[in-house]
């Protein structure tokens, strides 16, 4: 609704007292957006500036605006409205009156963990290879730890459950973060103890000193705080009177071991993500149609629509869009020959889904009134636009290029007069569901 505002092309005018009265409506939004993240954050009521208020409830707003920015501007107050009952205390989101937002008890947290656990009890999911392989490696660590004639055998195993995470990316960095903050770490701390040949006081001293900084400094990189927490082993170690040499190579070779046995269960047992771009592509064109197809259902037919259906389709594109861009960023480094979608094919694409999204949600901004005339072009549109996106989706996956005829059929038959926005946006679907089509087209291996 903002951008619908503050946008002169579908908004009110660039100049004149329309456009004063949008930037006062722009600053007014913002003031209560304000108010409500406060309120959320610290527990308090709400605390809106009069002003604001003022502004959202100004009477003369329909003398200003006509059409589609006097329709974005009744919606945008009435979800601000929502905004702020939500964020009030006592609101009925909340179990008690006059309790701020709470996050959920163990108690409450248990039905939702239950469910994620059975939604990932299948052959295909990441989450449960990433399950089976921190088991397989914990386990082979500490028996071979206990094998080996060292001491401390438990950090071979515990430094490979510390690396692993579910992609490749992130534990190879953190493998090697944690190498090189090993090494210098106990290298530092051993020339201290040599140097220095502190007692027990004072290696206690230094081993705090050692943890305050892991902890001071843990957010500045897994590699800077690996060499704190390497330094306080050294330093607590030497607590108990254990010579530097007793621990310093353990130190080093159970952590190189680990980081080994780490990289070592995804080449045994991968889950790549570059191979199944192509699919989560494949779910965010779908869902984008989805939401689009919802959108246009209201104007097909304003009265009987349900508006819950589109905001569940927006939740669902948004889902798609975040499972797209977290693959496509754990694909970034994984060594691996390219078998799903090239880097300058995937920008692309992405960048024109989002673009759908987009135009999708300017259509939303300005949804017909419920006692508007049903729209039969809007309703074939529809039609059209699901059942292509689905077709489409079948045909990313299937790694071929898809066409959008069906959707180009409709709006080239558009022979009546359609809302100006209505018309723009739905030429700018088709134009961005051609740049997906050209994106796959672009090149070998696309």
């Amino acid at each position: 609704m903002l951008a619908s505002l503050a946008d002169p092309a579908v908004g009110a005018p660039g100049e004149g007292p329309a456009r004063d009265r949008v930037r006062e409506l722009l600053a007014a939004a913002g003031s209560v957006l304000d108010a409500a993240a406060h309120a959320i954050r610290h527990g308090d009521p709400v605390r809106l500036p009069a002003p604001a208020l003022a502004v959202l409830k100004a009477p003369d707003t329909a003398d200003l605006f006509r059409g589609a920015p006097l329709r974005a501007a009744h919606r945008l107050a009435a979800l601000l409205d929502d905004v702020l009952e939500t964020a009030e205390p006592g609101s009925g989101r909340t179990a008690e009156p006059q309790e701020a937002m709470l996050r959920p008890t163990l108690w409450q947290l248990a039905p939702m963990v239950l469910a994620s656990v059975r939604a990932e009890l299948r052959p295909g999911s990441p989450i449960l290879r990433h399950a089976v392989r921190v088991s397989a490696v914990a386990c082979s660590g500490y028996l071979i730890g206990h094998a080996l004639p060292l001491g401390h055998a438990y950090w071979a195993p515990m430094a490979s459950v510390m690396l692993m995470r579910p992609d490749f990316t992130q534990t190879y960095t953190r493998a090697v973060a944690r190498f090189g903050g090993t090494l210098v770490g106990v290298l530092v701390a051993t020339a201290v103890v040599q140097l220095a040949h502190p007692g027990m006081y004072l290696s206690g001293l230094l081993a705090v000193i050692s943890a305050g900084l892991m902890y001071t400094l843990m957010r500045t990189g897994y590699a800077v705080a690996m060499v704190f927490v390497s330094a306080y082993v050294v330093f607590l170690l030497g607590m108990g009177g254990v010579r530097w040499d007793q621990t310093v190579p353990d130190r080093v070779a159970l952590t190189l071991l680990g980081g080994l046995f780490a990289m070592a269960a995804y080449a045994v047992y991968p889950a790549w993500e570059t191979p199944r771009l192509r699919t989560r592509l494949a779910d965010w064109l779908a869902a984008g149609g989805r939401y689009a197809a919802a959108v246009l259902g209201q104007y097909a037919d304003p009265a009987g629509a349900r508006r819950g259906d589109v905001r569940a389709a927006l939740l669902e594109v948004r889902d798609a869009r975040m499972a797209w861009q977290e693959a496509v960023d754990r694909a970034a480094g994984e060594p691996v020959r390219h078998r799903g979608i090239s880097r300058a094919a995937a920008d692309d694409a992405g960048n024109a889904l989002a673009a759908m999204g987009r135009h999708a949600m300017l259509l939303e901004a300005h949804l017909p009134d419920r006692a508007e005339p049903p729209d039969p072009a809007a309703a074939a549109l529809a039609q059209a636009l699901r059942t292509a996106t689905e077709a489409g989706a079948k045909a990313v996956r299937e790694r071929k290029v898809p066409r959008w005829d069906a959707v180009r059929a409709v709006l080239a038959a558009w022979d009546a007069p359609a809302p100006s926005v209505l018309r723009g946006a739905a030429q700018q679907l088709l134009d961005s569901l051609d740049e997906v089509s050209e994106a796959l087209r672009g090149g070998p291996g696309n």
